[in-house]
């Protein structure tokens, strides 16, 4: 009994497993071709039984790439899409059982999302299924929504190009997704409008530096870069969002720069070989008695430039009520200082400019080691004076009016 049991069930399952081709929902399609080769396989190197002829009806029952998969006179075989007529029923009946793609149900482009990056025969993937069921909207298209750009995906193309009258390549580049999706999501230095033929890095204006939330000129220069080198793929518009930060982040890893996604001074420079065009500070007035005496405190370091010969040296401050006391930091720095003086000491007010925290200040100096030392290894036997606005000396407790026309002469001067 158990073995017969068992044997109904083999049987059973048998049976269950020819079912589907029979019950397999299928669809009356039309031969619109003489000659039309009906194939053992789903590719044109395949061998054929015979040759359809046009008006003859075959029942299609699923498809495969370019192919239907179809049934004529109790034979299973394939016949290329391009040579079957269905309803328009009955394909959207066919391509919805058969289509695995997300969008295979959305019946406007605009909902569609992003543009689709250029694909062309041979490419795979979500960028394809988007053209594709774009092309069938618009009535182009008329197989499946698979993601596989064959020839179907080719011939749908070519068609909507010469009903468009671009260029009719069979490739979905700029122009095409452009005129289907209204938009593109991706470009090269080629095929960008905001590129304006610009190909080197040498041909852009150096612009200033630029961050998130940004607009204008100097991030469309900024983004030009970035796709010369390579980074930036995304259409030139000017704005300074998400995808710039992203290339910006790319571009920095790739310089070993910090990756904070801001086009500051390094970035720029790295970029374009040059400074920002706003790399200069701002000369700001430190009104040395209204609150200001402790901008820069007591034991900081920060970089004085000397207006006249533009040399810069690094000092520390030690001390100071009425101005600054300070330092230079090393025995390097002293040789500076001391060639801006000729190479000798001076009580001479020179004006200074004074670089500390992201700021520059106007001030004045004098080059006369006096009183204490505290950096013992810097060949300055002493410290120097840096006056600011309205500061006074130590010994009476009065504005110089010489340090003071230094001061006033360094604030024409820049960083």
């Amino acid at each position: 009994m158990k073995q017969r049991a068992l044997a109904l069930i083999a049987a059973f399952v048998l049976f269950l497993g020819a079912l589907p081709t029979a019950l397999a929902a299928s669809y009356t399609g039309t031969v619109n071709a003489k000659d039309v080769f009906f194939r053992k396989k789903p590719n044109t190197s395949s061998i054929y039984f015979y040759r359809l002829q046009k008006g003859d009806q075959v029942t299609v029952t699923g498809t495969s790439g370019d192919f239907y998969a179809v049934k004529h006179k109790n034979q299973t075989g394939y016949v290329m899409k391009k040579f079957v007529n269905l309803s328009s029923s009955a394909e959207k009946a066919l391509d919805a059982s058969q289509s695995k793609s997300k969008y295979a149900s959305v019946t406007s482009i605009s909902k569609l999302g992003d543009a689709p990056k250029y694909t062309q025969k041979g490419s795979s993937g979500e960028d394809v299924e988007k053209l594709q069921q774009a092309l069938k909207i618009k009535g182009y298209y008329k197989g499946v929504v698979d993601g596989k750009y064959g020839n179907n995906t080719v011939s749908a193309v070519k068609a909507y190009q010469k009903a468009m009258k671009l260029s009719q390549t069979g490739k979905a580049d700029y122009d095409t997704i452009k005129k289907l999706f209204g938009k593109v999501s991706y470009t090269t230095v080629a095929n960008d409008p905001k590129m304006n033929g610009i190909t080197k890095i040498s041909q852009i204006v150096v612009p200033n530096t630029t961050r998130k939330g940004n607009s204008g000129k100097h991030v469309i220069a900024l983004q030009q870069a970035l796709k010369i080198k390579g980074f930036y793929t995304q259409p030139i518009d000017g704005k300074y969002g998400n995808d710039t930060v992203a290339a910006v982040k790319a571009f920095q890893k790739s310089k070993g720069l910090t990756q904070d996604g801001s086009a500051g001074n390094d970035t720029i420079k790295a970029l374009f070989g040059k400074n920002a065009a706003n790399y200069t500070y701002k000369t700001e007035r430190l009104d040395w008695f209204n609150g200001k005496q402790n901008v820069i405190p007591r034991g900081a370091t920060f970089e004085v430039k000397d207006v006249a010969t533009g040399k810069v040296f690094k000092v520390r401050r030690w001390a100071g009520a009425n101005h600054i006391d300070a330092e230079p930091l090393t025995a390097s720095d002293t040789a500076i200082m001391k060639s801006v003086y000729g190479g000798s000491w001076s009580w001479a007010r020179r004006a200074v400019l004074v670089k500390y925290n992201g700021h520059v200040y106007a001030a004045s100096m004098n080059g006369m080691p006096h009183g204490t030392t505290t950096i013992s290894n810097n060949n300055f036997n002493g410290h120097f004076c840096i006056h600011f606005y309205k500061s006074r000396t130590h010994e009476t407790n009065k504005v110089d009016a010489a340090h003071q026309n230094a001061v006033a002469r360094a604030m024409n001067a820049t960083w």
